[in-house]
């Protein structure tokens, strides 16, 4: 026989009820709701469940309901273990705490999660909102958020709303042809099957390298991966080809230290044998040996840029910020060099 499952009979939730129900610590659900500390995606899962099943809102929002606005700005937020998304998260809290506003974090992972927290933030009536996720899941939903509050976003692309973004294209091109400039003619590129804004700028910055070089974007190169993890196998894939590359260039970091461990597993030099490069700069890429030539993009600032922004646009509602660029920066480090003088051929 089912069991029927219980659900809470109050108007506002308390951390108490929802600790009991998840069978967890109060300082547990703490975490959970304010996405600090760590907590395992399990008892997340469980938490938020219960969260949004019972519609939770804080004590201290409830009692801000009655006003006009709650004097909250709503930051929607990958995943934070995720130094991009934590870097502009730190920049973003700085200044929403040097302002009479607070900070409410979104951590959106789906499109049931963005829903979620779109109906809070109606619900609350959030003075403002910070769109850090790079990834929209239902335009639609976010559009009718947007017909009651003011927004600015960080490089994610949404209709009318002002963004941040850094040179993703220019910032690409140049590392690439920092490459072509040691000697490498066969460079391949690691991306994700589908792309957001920001990879698909990066591409496109791959592609006018080469092109403005008079070196063909040659398909046999370029790997769309479904996940972080599958750089490895297609590292493995570049390798086996009849004429590999002597140069890999993959859009952000993370792919990189995936195709760095691949290499290093099979016996592949840095950059003796293959040079490697990335971007966004995360602070594992220091760890590596040889340590990482990637991209930097001013994260902290970024964040720090936005909250200006969507303040500029509370306290003068008529005027809408313009978009802003920050520059990026090419961090030269060990993992590049000409390429050999007779290239490998590799056996794995």
């Amino acid at each position: 026989m089912p069991t029927e499952q219980k659900s809470i009979k109050k108007t506002y939730l308390t951390i108490d009820d929802i600790a009991a129900t998840a069978g967890v610590s109060k300082s547990t659900v703490s975490r959970v709701l304010n996405n600090s500390g760590f907590v395992s995606e399990k008892t997340r899962t469980k938490v938020m469940d219960i969260v949004e099943a019972n519609h939770y809102i804080p004590n201290s929002m409830a009692r801000e309901l009655g006003r006009t606005s709650t004097q909250s700005i709503g930051i929607f937020i990958g995943n934070i273990s995720n130094s991009y998304y934590s870097e502009i998260l730190s920049g973003a809290e700085a200044a929403i705490n040097r302002s009479a506003f607070f900070p409410f974090i979104c951590v959106v992972s789906n499109e049931r999660r963005e829903e979620f927290y779109v109906q809070e933030m109606l619900k609350r009536r959030t003075s403002g909102i910070l769109f850090a996720s790079t990834t929209i899941y239902n335009l639609d939903a976010i559009a009718q958020l947007l017909r009651s509050t003011h927004a600015v976003s960080i490089q994610t692309d949404i209709p009318h709303v002002p963004r941040i973004d850094c040179e993703n294209r220019l910032g690409t091109q140049r590392i690439v042809e920092h490459l072509i400039a040691l000697g490498h003619q066969k460079i391949a590129f690691l991306t994700f099957q589908n792309p957001t804004m920001v990879l698909s700028q990066r591409f496109e910055g791959y592609c006018r390298a080469l092109e403005e070089h008079d070196l063909p974007v040659d398909p046999r190169y370029v790997k769309r991966l479904d996940r972080v993890s599958s750089g490895y196998q297609a590292v493995l894939e570049l390798l086996s080809q009849e004429n590999p590359p002597t140069a890999i260039h993959c859009c952000n970091d993370y792919i990189a230290e995936s195709a760095y461990q691949a290499l290093r597993n099979h016996g592949v030099s840095i950059p003796g044998d293959i040079s490697l490069t990335g971007f966004d700069a995360v602070p594992n890429t220091l760890l590596m040996e040889p340590q990482l030539t990637t991209v930097s993009q001013p994260l902290q600032k970024m964040g720090e840029k936005a909250v200006e922004m969507l303040l500029l646009q509370l306290s003068s509602p008529a005027r809408v910020p313009e978009s802003y660029r920050f520059p990026t920066e090419i961090l030269l480090r060990g993992s590049t060099a000409p390429p050999p003088a007779h290239p490998r051929i590799f056996s794995l």
